[in-house]
């Protein structure tokens, strides 16, 4: 079983303060208290700037005050007052929007990054909708359930009333919800008055059967040494040619041996040949299969990405 070190277990230390909620969400106990953990999405609420080829500038207050945002297949676009879709080329400059995307940002001016969500309006009355991945659900005695946000600041009750499938909501769901009031806990709680639950999108597809990988629905143009290798308890993939696809920049150490990956906040991963332990940032993450070196070309196992990078990987044998 996989072992977190790292503020995500502090920070469950916090939630499981909260009426119970970890002990329900199946949590486990922090062996030391870690500083705030590296958000997974972050965010800016402003204006759309300017609007190009698949891609928008937004302008206002957030994470970064101005971001050029890629839209890319799978980016939400919804309504700000009922979570329905809009499609790109229905947004208009001057459009209020609070942008959500990931943190993997350049080093341009102004930064980009690539959009996970956009809500796009400004309600008659009432708060917008807001963006949220999943990352821990409690299930209630009264058909309601808790979700855990990705960030861990956001605790929100989703009521059967509002929401007629809660037990539909799962880890790694996202949501576009509403509410009126939160509180100034941490972390901060909050009653939905509304939820839409978004259609399920993978940031990398595995074709293991064809050796294809596909991120954005792009196939990567796989080298020659870029192998897709399964072993008893995971599938190894080529960790070079799928980081630099999600923008990141990766720093190879031969003395050390290590493989740093690094973007415009510095290096976000630490990748160590022959160990199980996995940096991201100040925090260690330790999975049950190390990386490796095969034909000069490191392989790490999918939970690298998804417990290690945060990121949704669907593996199938069937075409893409």
């Amino acid at each position: 079983m996989k072992r977190i070190l790292s503020a995500i277990l502090a920070i469950t230390v916090m939630v499981s303060m909260t009426t119970g909620f970890v002990q329900a969400a199946g949590a486990v106990a922090a062996a030391a208290t870690i500083e705030t953990p590296v958000p997974k999405v972050i965010s800016t609420k402003g204006k759309i700037a300017e609007i190009g080829d698949n891609r928008i500038r937004v302008a206002g207050k957030g994470s970064y005050n101005e971001i050029v945002l890629h839209i890319q297949e799978g980016t939400y676009i919804v309504d700000a007052e009922d979570g329905t879709h809009i499609p790109f080329t229905d947004l208009k400059t001057g459009d209020a929007v609070t942008a959500y995307y990931s943190p993997v940002v350049t080093r341009s001016i102004p930064p980009q990054s690539s959009a996970i969500a956009l809500v796009v309006g400004t309600p008659e009355t009432g708060n917008p909708g807001q963006y949220m991945k999943v990352a821990a659900v409690e299930q209630r005695p009264d058909g309601s359930v808790r979700v855990l946000c990705t960030n861990s600041e956001r605790l929100v009750t989703i009521y059967p009333e509002i929401f007629a499938q809660p037990a539909a909501i799962k880890v790694g769901s996202e949501l576009i919800v509403w509410y009126d009031i939160m509180t100034m806990s941490m972390p901060a709680q909050a009653g939905a008055t509304k939820a839409v639950l978004l259609p399920v999108n993978a940031d990398i597809r595995v074709h293991t059967g064809a050796g294809t990988i596909v991120i954005d629905k792009k196939e990567l143009a796989l080298g020659e040494n870029d192998i897709l290798k399964t072993n008893a308890n995971t599938i190894m993939l080529p960790l070079r040619v799928i980081a630099e696809s999600l923008g990141y920049t990766v720093v190879w150490n031969g003395e050390a041996r290590t493989v740093e990956l690094q973007n415009g906040m510095g290096t976000m991963s630490t990748v160590t040949i022959g160990s199980n332990n996995y940096g991201r940032l100040k925090m260690a993450v330790q999975l049950d299969t190390a990386p490796e070196i095969v034909n000069g070309t490191t392989l790490v196992p999918v939970e690298f990405f998804t417990d290690v990078l945060n990121l949704t990987v669907d593996i199938n044998d069937s075409h893409i």
